[in-house]
């Protein structure tokens, strides 16, 4: 991104994911361009999180992001509870000034429910097809 790209916390939560599956987010592309982000470089608390809902470990095998995509895939037969994973990964979107709105579509494994939460807006579910968001959404 150039020096003029404006940056958007996104918040996506998984939930219903077993141990297994693959998680899978991806960015519409567009002009103005967008992309996945680690943030600003000034920004303290920027950089990538996962976070599991209920605490202790996330079985994963591998975790990648690039500019349009961030996939998960946990690990399986991981010895754990059993039930399903519930986690955030928060990270940013930086896009060229001018942008107003956006998609993402999940290309996970069935019955992974994933939600996006950009900036303070409320959660809304991202589907397997495009859904749009609003880059400042009321």
């Amino acid at each position: 991104m150039s020096e003029n790209a404006v940056y958007q916390q996104v918040v996506l939560s998984v939930s219903n994911a077993q141990a297994g599956q693959t998680i899978w987010v991806e960015l519409q592309q567009q002009t103005p361009k967008i992309g996945f982000s680690t943030g600003p470089n000034f920004e303290s608390s920027g950089g990538i999180q996962v976070n599991l809902a209920s605490g202790g470990n996330l079985p994963l095998t591998s975790f990648n992001v690039n500019a349009q995509t961030v996939q998960v895939i946990t690990q399986s037969g991981s010895g754990g509870s059993g039930g399903s994973l519930q986690f955030n990964v928060t990270l940013y979107l930086a896009a060229q000034t001018g942008i107003n709105t956006f998609a993402l579509r999940s290309r996970s494994d069935p019955g992974v429910q994933i939600t996006a939460k950009i900036g303070f807006a409320q959660p809304q579910v991202v589907n397997q097809t495009y859904t749009p968001f609003y880059w400042n959404p009321q």
